[in-house]
């Protein structure tokens, strides 16, 4: 078998490995509504925060206010712990001061940690030119806008169907602790309404801002059933936005010899209907489901260090006395 032998020049290599590694930027913990002043990063460097998410409903805002010099704003998620200009990351770089909003429906917005970068931009280009980035920074929620009309948690909104048309809608789970039921209600029976039923479909989708009846979302499928619904057991249930798309189904008149069973085109446009969402809270043998990690303990190796990390491989192939045994 083989054995690995450490000699004195790879104990010196690991003790500056550690110190490299504990050189990494510390981050400074955020609290929400509570400005944090007289910040510095220094020209081409980083300061680095953090703040805990835990409104999935509401939007995230980030703002740097500029004293001095060109700072700039990165902000990201584990497993990227130190945002960089180079990183998969939400950004600004206006001139002057920062002013951030994430959206909670952004597919990429979860709950937990947020890890906020504010670089010292210096340059040429720029008026403040070698100048170190003085500023102060503010983190909070705002309520969050989509082109969508929202329905608030337990309640509903009305409108018309449109032939073979789409209408949608948002709303927000607060926790996955939650049994949700995602309604429409309106005249399905030929005999009660003989020249004004319908049958819409209702799609539900976690990750579709406009998902259509072929996507990957939740369905009727059915005539009979109105009601779509979502326990905390399912393993697809998050705390976050949902979008609701309301499609006009109908048959076209001169495929449907029968008025009174086929749902006839002529009686969908503007036919009115309700879309409801009740959400009962789960408080016994329920785990809130936190936010997905790419890796298990979060943390990538950093584009700058790569040539570092390439460099301390091939050191250790030297540095190591491999012996071989029977």
């Amino acid at each position: 078998m083989y054995i690995l032998k450490p000699t004195p020049a790879l104990l010196v290599l690991c003790v500056w490995t550690l110190h490299l590694s504990a050189a990494e930027p510390d981050h400074t913990s955020v609290t929400f509504g509570q400005r944090i002043t007289d910040q510095t990063s220094a020209c081409d460097e980083y300061s680095y925060y953090m703040v805990e998410v835990s409104t999935p409903c509401d939007d995230l805002r980030i703002q740097v206010d500029a004293i001095a010099g060109e700072p700039n704003l990165y902000v990201s998620k584990d497993p990227t712990k130190h945002p960089t200009y180079e990183s998969l990351a939400w950004s600004s770089y206006e001139w002057g001061s920062e002013d951030l909003v994430i959206s909670s429906w952004d597919p990429e917005f979860t709950i937990g940690t947020y890890y906020i970068g504010v670089h010292g931009y210096c340059g040429d280009d720029v008026v403040t030119r070698y100048t170190d980035s003085r500023f102060s920074l503010y983190v909070t929620n705002v309520p969050t806008t989509h082109p969508h009309s929202e329905i608030s948690v337990n309640s509903s909104i009305s409108s018309t169907l449109s032939v073979n048309g789409y209408q949608y809608f948002i709303f927000c789970i607060p926790s996955s602790c939650s049994n949700v039921q995602i309604s429409i209600t309106n005249c399905i029976d030929p005999i009660t309404c003989s020249t004004g039923y319908a049958w819409p479909e209702l799609l539900v989708s976690r990750s579709i801002e406009e998902p259509i009846i072929t996507d990957h979302a939740w369905k009727l499928a059915s005539v009979a059933d109105r009601t779509i619904d979502l326990t905390h057991a399912d393993p697809d249930l998050y705390p976050g936005h949902y979008f609701v798309g309301v499609y006009g189904w109908c048959t076209p008149i001169m495929e449907c010899p029968n008025l009174s069973t086929c749902g006839p085109c002529t009686y969908v446009q503007d036919h009115p209907y309700t879309v409801s969402v009740t959400v009962q809270p789960v408080t016994e043998g329920c785990v809130p489901k936190q936010a997905l990690e790419l890796c298990e303990g979060g943390g990538t190796v950093a584009l700058k260090y790569a040539p570092v990390v390439t460099m301390l491989f091939a050191m250790l192939a030297v540095l190591f006395d491999i012996s071989a045994r029977v």
